[in-house]
């Protein structure tokens, strides 16, 4: 039986071959090995690609004693980091799992995630083969029993760059339940139904599938648009996604930026639902067909997906860009991305099967999806959060323990419901016109920007020479040790990365620590400035490098892996030798780093409250719901006639939402707000 190494092979092997070495990085205890596997299986799907499965080698034979299966293996022997070690048991796979598993890639997931997104690309010697890695993934759950999420599954770009290999990676647990279309009475089910997540394998795969397709099609697109897009590939592979993603969505909605990725299921529910949502409103599979089917139509729903996917344009810039071009080519009229995110918002509250505007007609929220709605949640998850009765007036209004405080995420929803507030009542709401990282003195500083996989460069033009000082002030919020800052030199032909210190002391502020394989090079910037990562607040600090010897350019890299972003790197006040100096970039952002906030609130009520006269704002659906939108950073409502609104089982709810613009968009912003009494 074949062990780990920690040194990489000579030959690693490749694609079809009867064994791999494949490096594994331990994503909660760092580092990276070497690991063996084995075919498991081989096919190809009707237009030739080639697929493989691939496990650790031995692991058909049992789990003990298999390095990368058995949980009790531990990868880094004598660190502080120890396996959990339970549940042998829930590891084992057969070859009729891989067979069924390398089949259903061959004849459906492939198929349909090339159809609905693009080719798979040629990776060096191993061409466009596709190779599915099933081990036991080393994540938080590996080292603590008592974690009770774990990473299903993974893509990794750094397969492609390390082994020339299209990779994806299943983790091996509990195939016994989570394989097949009912596994309880597959060959390899356990024969309890109760047990059952039904083709969760094949939707993770799905899902990692298209973040491989993303990876060829545009490598810098926003975390929140691919995974949305990720999870849209497994719901129209026919895979069922009423589980954890909108569960989570739907019970931390109020903590849940669309548009800032956190990482967190909610994240994945948020984005996977407005797509989902814009699939629907663009028509599905058209002709008012939303079961989705495996196939891709070319038209309607499937068509707005799939331009969304190849538009080069990042984030909703992207998404607008695609839905401009659907309505060219369709002769369509559907809204723009933020009208839709908008309804998307009220949508995920009302979920009324009845209307055409605010329904995933795909999913019914609550007891099908999970159990929770954003009622039920606020009511018993977070103890009747944003819940009132009666009138508001002011000394009550701001002493409500159940008032939730007023922060919004960007393209956030916030939900609070009003019960018997008084037969005419009208909102007053103040936002935070702007929200800002402020440069450390004059009107604009750098910013690298907020990309994934992207090394971003930003240019010392002013002259150096060996021993000098070059000293900048920085502001860093960088995701902890997977993102990195670099301040580099030039030392003949090759670009070498400096030590950096905070300035007018010894300390050395980077680091050579590599926990993920992302900070190969030494001396990177990461986490927060001045700071503890994820709890202090950054601050703008001097660091300064000293040049090298036979240097003779200086620059700054940021570097972005691909997922999560955090805020980024600023720099402002570049200094050589104490005297001021010029950069430049054609890659990072000169901005005064002002987010422009756009407030929109939404009054989402069963009856008219403006009876008699349809009023600026107000939209109305066939199921005899009632919106009334206002925009802008001050806003005052026209009164609101609430009596149809009074009695124990009626209620309106007002949403809070900011829809940012600007250089920078990933910003909280503060607003405060007050129902009021009107006398007429």
């Amino acid at each position: 039986m074949a062990d780990h190494s920690t040194t990489p092979p000579d030959d690693p092997g490749s694609a079809g071959d009867a064994t791999i070495t494949v490096p594994i990085n331990d994503s909660a205890a760092g580092g990276t090995y070497y690991q063996p596997f084995e075919q498991a299986y081989a096919g190809e799907t009707p237009d030739g690609t080639p697929v493989y499965v691939y496990v650790p080698t031995g692991a058909l034979d049992g789990v003990a004693g298999v390095h990368s299966l058995d949980p009790a293996f531990d990868p880094t022997p004598g660190d502080e980091f120890e396996p959990c070690g339970q549940g042998a048991e829930d590891y084992v796979i057969t070859q009729e799992q891989i067979d069924y598993l390398g089949d259903e890639l061959a004849d459906r997931i492939v198929a349909s995630d090339e159809a609905h997104f693009g080719e798979i690309g040629s990776a060096g010697a191993s061409g466009d083969a596709l190779v599915t890695l099933v081990y036991n993934v080393q994540d938080e759950n590996y080292y603590d029993c008592a974690e009770t999420s774990y990473t299903a599954g993974y893509f990794a770009p750094g397969y492609i760059d390390e082994s020339g290999t299209n990779v994806i990676v299943i983790d091996a647990f509990d195939w016994a339940n989570r394989v097949g279309a009912d596994p309880s009475s597959a060959p390899w089910g356990d024969g309890d139904p109760d047990n059952d997540s039904p083709e969760l394998y094949e939707g993770v795969i799905a899902h990692e599938l298209e973040h491989l397709l993303m990876n060829y099609a545009d490598p810098g697109e926003l975390s929140w648009v691919d995974e949305g897009l990720a999870d849209m590939a497994a719901f129209l592979g026919g895979y069922d996604m009423t589980g954890s993603h909108l569960t989570y969505q739907q019970v931390f909605h109020r903590e849940t930026s669309l548009t800032r990725w956190g990482g967190g299921l909610e994240n994945y529910g948020a984005s996977f639902s407005y797509f989902a949502y814009l699939w629907e409103q663009a028509g599905g599979n058209g002709g008012d067909d939303f079961t989705p089917d495996a196939e891709y139509d070319d038209t309607a729903g499937d068509l707005l997906i799939k331009r969304i996917f190849e538009h080069e344009a990042d984030g909703m810039a992207g998404v607008q860009a695609a839905i401009t071009e659907f309505n060219a080519e369709t002769g369509s009229d559907l809204r723009s991305a933020e009208e839709l995110f908008r309804d998307w918002a009220v949508t995920m509250y009302l979920d009324d099967e009845d209307s055409p505007r605010w329904d995933l007609a795909s999913f019914d929220l609550g007891p099908a999806s999970g159990g929770w709605t954003i009622d039920i949640a606020n009511s018993e998850f977070w103890d009747d959060r944003g819940s009132y009765q009666g009138a508001q007036p002011e000394n009550k209004w701001s002493r409500d323990p159940h008032r939730p405080a007023g922060d919004a995420v960007p393209f956030g929803v916030s939900y609070e419901k009003f019960r018997n507030p008084g037969p005419r009542v009208s909102l007053e709401f103040d936002g935070e016109d702007e929200t800002s990282v402020a440069p450390h003195t004059g009107d604009t500083h750098w910013w690298g920007g907020y990309e994934s996989q992207s090394d971003k460069v930003l240019d010392l033009t002013t002259p150096v020479l060996p021993g000098q000082t070059v000293s900048f002030w920085n502001w860093h919020f960088i995701e902890e040790g997977w993102d990195y800052g670099f301040v580099e030199a030039l030392v003949g032909t090759e670009w070498q990365t400096v030590a950096v210190e905070l300035a007018g002391t010894d300390t050395v502020v980077s680091s050579d620590e590599d926990p993920h394989g992302n900070n190969t090079e030494g001396n990177g910037i990461t986490g927060t400035s001045g700071g503890e990562y994820f709890v202090d607040e950054p601050e703008y600090l001097q660091y300064e490098v000293t040049v090298p010897a036979g240097a003779t350019d200086l620059r700054w890299r940021y570097s972005t892996d691909a997922a999560y972003l955090d805020t980024g790197w600023f720099i402002d006040d570049v200094a050589v030798a104490g005297v001021p100096a010029a950069v430049s970039s054609s890659d990072w952002v000169e901005t005064d780093g002002v987010q422009d906030n756009n407030w929109t609130v939404q009054v989402i009520s069963a009856c008219d409250l403006t009876p008699g006269e349809t009023t600026e704002g107000e939209l109305t659906d066939d199921a005899g719901n009632h919106v009334y939108r206002f925009d802008g950073d001050l806003i005052t409502t026209y009164p609101l006639d609430t009596k149809c609104a009074n009695g124990p089982n009626t209620d309106f709810v007002v949403s809070v939402s900011n829809l940012p613009t600007g250089d920078i968009t990933a910003l909280d912003a503060e607003y405060d707000y007050s129902v009021v009494k009107r006398n007429k």
